[in-house]
């Protein structure tokens, strides 16, 4: 019946399949900050240390860059459909390691597993809800993603972890991981049952089913007018392209390293921004701030989902009208504002012996979060999937994810060492990457809203060197 479905119901069952995956990267990153404060988990392995902590938390982005690294040689071969599904069965095998764990070594096998799984749908579910849906609506359908997915991955992981917080025994550490199941079912269904991305149909010479997905996917009156688009771009680049990996690092008129080093760059900003510093281990700040029991910690870092939910609808409902630039500009902006506020009531609080200073951080801490989600988790991610041109989206955007899964370990592998031994002052560091990422942001990233992926192609062709970031905004509104 599925088979059968075309427009915008199509559309909305495209976006829930990829959301798994998404929602999956939201889970895992939520559901480890209430394990590590659980007492079963701190009793079974003899409570470990903080830089221990930081290691089992970051090995999971050890697994991401695994799977990133996988999606970047395979790809391209197995198909948008193939790579998700095998994501799936991937994280399928990290869920059960997991909760079934004995011992530190099962444990950090089933992270790292999980990981895996999880950087081979990242890697690919941004690229296949770009390449079918239409360009006037990209935006939204894309940061719908992520709200759907890591903001709701992150609100179930902290609400089921608040809910086993009296259950002293194994059940609340292996329910809550293990839980990710369902939405591994959910998308396991889905995916079989949908088309195929039209672009990477067209660039295998599948032009006959391309067509028929783009009839599917908006209708028949203008299908062949876009097939002939993607055709004609996938040609030229076919025609300057020699070697895959060789295009990904020489410029041409299709300025691939441009492109490959603003995708890479956005990924690599988006963690320097701190997020994952924040969203690791909210329950240990709340403890360390305010001095909150362990029942106290799990709720307060639950609301941040809430807040994160919330914030994160700006996007869908404004990105495609005001575009990726100034949601990432101002993001950048205000978190500056936001981790020197933090370092400055950190660093008077001991002096005043009072509380009030780290309730004060945890208030900012909290806006900070819900800016975050309005303005980096959609558009960084989507923004990736769109000025990457065909021939090197796939390992481009793995490139991009690489980028982004080897910073995550960074910053989860530093957090609590860098609490610990520097304090406020991690925050200043923090306020530093992101006023370099907002000045970067500004002088260096085009516009994208409103065009075609082909149409960016023909731009950055073009304009070449001298593209800048108003280019795209000058131009007409693309008829995609």
């Amino acid at each position: 019946m599925l088979r059968l479905l075309k427009g915008s119901l199509l559309l909305v069952l495209i976006t829930i399949a990829s959301c798994c995956g998404f929602l999956l990267f939201g889970y895992d990153n939520g559901v480890f900050s209430g394990i590590i404060v659980n007492p079963w988990f701190l009793k079974t392995f003899h409570h470990p240390s903080s830089s221990l902590l930081g290691t089992i938390s970051a090995l999971y982005n050890v697994g991401g860059f695994l799977g990133s690294t996988t999606a970047f040689f395979c790809g391209s071969k197995l198909g948008r459909k193939r790579t998700i599904l095998s994501g799936i069965g991937i994280c399928l095998v990290g869920a059960i390691v997991q909760s079934a764990t004995t011992n530190m070594g099962e444990l950090i096998a089933g992270r790292i597993i999980c990981g895996l799984g999880v950087g081979l749908m990242t890697s690919t579910v941004g690229i296949y809800q770009a390449e079918t849906v239409p360009a006037k609506t990209r935006g939204r359908w894309l940061t719908l993603q992520l709200l759907g997915g890591a903001a709701l991955g992150l609100f179930f992981a902290q609400w089921i972890n608040y809910g086993f917080h009296n259950t002293t025994g194994r059940v609340g550490f292996a329910f809550p991981i293990a839980f990710q199941v369902v939405f591994l079912a959910v998308s396991g269904f889905l995916i079989p049952l949908l088309p195929e991305s039209p672009r990477w149909l067209v660039k295998h010479g599948d032009f006959d089913e391309a067509l028929e997905v783009l009839i599917r996917l908006q209708g028949p009156e203008r299908a062949s007018e876009r097939l002939a688009k993607i055709v004609e771009a996938d040609t030229l680049e076919k025609q300057k392209t020699t070697n895959e990996f060789r295009s990904l690092f020489t410029a041409g008129s299709a300025q691939n390293f441009r492109r490959l080093c603003l995708a890479c760059g956005i990924m690599v900003m988006h963690q320097l921004n701190g997020i994952n510093s924040v969203t690791y281990y909210f329950p240990t700040l709340t403890q360390k701030f305010i001095g909150a029991n362990h029942t106290q910690s799990l709720w307060i870092s639950g609301l941040t989902s809430v807040d994160s939910i919330l914030f994160a609808l700006v996007p869908v409902l404004a990105i495609d009208y005001y575009g990726r630039r100034p949601f990432l500009v101002f993001g950048a902006a205000y978190q500056t504002a936001s981790f020197a506020i933090i370092a400055a009531l950190l660093a008077l609080g001991p002096t005043h012996d009072s509380k009030v200073y780290g309730i004060a951080a945890l208030v900012v801490m909290f806006l900070y979060y819900g800016v975050n989600a309005a303005t980096w988790l959609g558009p960084s991610w989507a923004y990736p999937a769109e000025i990457l041109p065909l021939q090197i989206r796939e390992k481009g955007l793995a490139l991009g994810n690489i980028c982004y899964w080897l910073f995550q370990f960074l910053i989860v592998e530093i957090t609590p060492t860098a609490l610990a031994n520097i304090g406020y002052r991690f925050y200043i560091i923090l306020a530093c990457f992101n006023l370099c990422s907002t000045l970067i942001v500004y002088f260096c990233y085009p516009e994208t809203k409103s065009w075609s992926l082909e149409k960016l192609d023909f731009l950055f062709a073009r304009n070449g060197l001298l593209l800048t970031q108003s280019s795209f905004a000058d131009a007409a509104i693309s008829d995609d």
